[in-house]
């Protein structure tokens, strides 16, 4: 007989959300609160586009855009090496912690005189976003809780965020306008046998 599925006793199981694409969803969530509103330089919140449909500016999982999309816009990607090195759990459970490795892209308009100046502006506000999540505790006030997503309490849960200094680069044969890219590492808890948890 074949173990129960991982959405076996989930309420929803047609809505249910694997807790990798949680985080992912969290942190995208935390750069669309970057505005002007909240004392950054920058809008990355949805708006209302000139047709009257609403558009993001944060993505998750989009490696192209066109002339059609709004800037400044940012996306969150995998870095493209392995994201599987889990630490050898504890005998008695299939929990592992590993560190999963992600990029954060930025595109903005091209200053005429000084291409990249607008993306290291864009960069400051996205790892001051950061560097506040990176900060934030749970309910408790006590432990740590990056992205807000249940801290020790969760049997799946982000226990660490860093990220690194960014990469602000010229208009080239990756993009057609200036951009950047940040390196963030999310510490992960997460057991295999609860992946909606």
């Amino acid at each position: 007989m074949a173990p129960a599925g991982p959405l076996t006793g989930i309420e929803d199981p047609e809505n249910a959300v694997p807790f990798k694409l949680r985080a992912l969803t969290a942190l995208t969530d935390a750069l669309a609160e970057i505005s002007k509103d909240n004392g950054y330089s920058h809008d990355l919140g949805e708006f209302v586009a000139d047709d009257g449909a609403m558009m993001r500016r944060t993505y998750r999982g989009r490696a192209f855009f066109g002339d059609s999309d709004p800037l400044p816009m940012v996306a969150v990607l995998e870095r493209p090496d392995p994201a599987d090195e889990l630490a050898e759990p504890p005998a008695d459970t299939s929990t592992g912690a590993y560190e999963w490795n992600l990029i954060v892209q930025g595109f903005v308009q091209d200053d005429k005189q000084d291409p990249t100046d607008p993306a290291y502006k864009l960069l400051a506000d996205i790892r001051f976003r950061l560097a506040h999540e990176r900060t934030r505790k749970d309910e408790t006030g006590r432990v740590a809780d990056p992205l807000g997503l249940g801290g020790r309490r969760k049997k799946n849960r982000v226990e660490a965020l860093e990220f690194g200094s960014g990469v602000v680069r010229p208009a080239d044969e990756v993009s057609a306008k200036a951009y950047f890219w940040l390196g963030v590492t999310l510490r992960l808890i997460e057991d295999p046998l609860f992946p909606f948890a």
